[in-house]
């Protein structure tokens, strides 16, 4: 066993794990792709990934997002003639040793619904089950509703930095510093585009977009805790679908947590239907 770890990706690097994810998700009918991007990790440093080959084969890979200093969110393959011969184990204590560098106590295991191998490799090291997070796409053929003509988006630069800052921490109660860092982090991306939320002349909300050859993936929409229960969420969501599915004539996904009841329907009665369900479970 070769065990090699990175903290930047590359084409080969990304084609390696995209073979190898082609393979399991065969074996294990799944349907979500591997999220594969270190622009929003708050720390470039950090060794990010993990690989176990044998020869010239790559048979395992251990994945980790951080976009702040919470916790480790974790994606993993194992090649099916491989599995259950300690691959994995040894990839997580080396990514154990890595983060505990930084003070990161938890990993956050992301298990599609579907995997069975995946759920029995979570009980295997004692992971517990936290949340689900459904993947949503947006139904074309849903009932166009007209946006509040007083709600705009505008599309973030740098000069508007403090602004995201503050819309950050106060709808997602972030630290001054992990909203700094996903802000630069996005507004630097060449993949993404970040925008505040106006109404009425006044700042209310953001959201991000991330692009990909034919879907937009929606994230980090928020409105302000002073503008909520105005219905003003459902129409800057209303602008977001006119600008994605309508202008840009692109497929419009997000993700919503299974706890997050209100987003939850919101999204539902917005046009949006579920096609994929993710289980999160926590280890420290």
């Amino acid at each position: 066993m070769i065990i090699k770890s990175y903290n930047n990706l590359n084409d080969e690097l990304v084609n390696a794990i995209k073979e190898l994810e082609v393979v399991c998700k065969k074996q294990d009918n799944l349907k979500g792709d591997i999220f594969l991007d270190n622009a929003l990790n708050f720390n470039k440093e950090i060794n990010n990934l993990f690989m176990a080959n044998e020869g010239e084969r790559l048979v395992s890979i251990i994945y980790l997002f951080l976009p702040t200093k919470a916790e480790a969110e974790v994606s993993a393959y194992t090649h099916p003639d491989y599995r259950q011969k300690g691959y994995f184990k040894e990839l997580l204590n080396k990514a154990k040793e890595e983060i505990s560098k930084y003070d990161i106590s938890d990993f956050l295991f992301v298990c599609e619904s579907e995997s069975k191998d995946g759920k029995l490799t979570l009980k295997a090291i004692e992971a517990k089950y936290d949340f689900t997070e459904y993947l949503l796409r947006y139904n074309k053929k849903s009932d166009k509703v007209a946006a509040d003509s007083d709600i705009t988006l505008e599309k973030c630069k740098l000069k508007h930095l403090d602004a995201i800052i503050d819309t950050s921490m106060n709808a997602f109660g972030e630290s001054y510093e992990d909203a700094k860092n996903y802000a630069t982090n996005t507004i630097d991306s060449k993949d993404r585009d970040l925008y505040l939320v106006n109404y009425e002349d006044k700042i209310i909300g953001m959201c991000c977009l991330n692009y990909s050859e034919e879907d937009v993936f929606l994230f980090g929409f928020a409105i302000k805790k002073e503008y909520q229960g105005r219905k003003l969420g459902k129409s800057a969501l209303k602008k977001i679908i006119n600008l994605v599915v309508d202008e840009k004539n692109k497929n419009l996904r997000l993700e919503v947590d299974s706890n997050n009841l209100v987003a939850f329907n919101l999204y539902k009665k917005s046009g949006f239907e579920i096609i994929n369900a993710f289980e999160y479970y926590r280890k420290k």
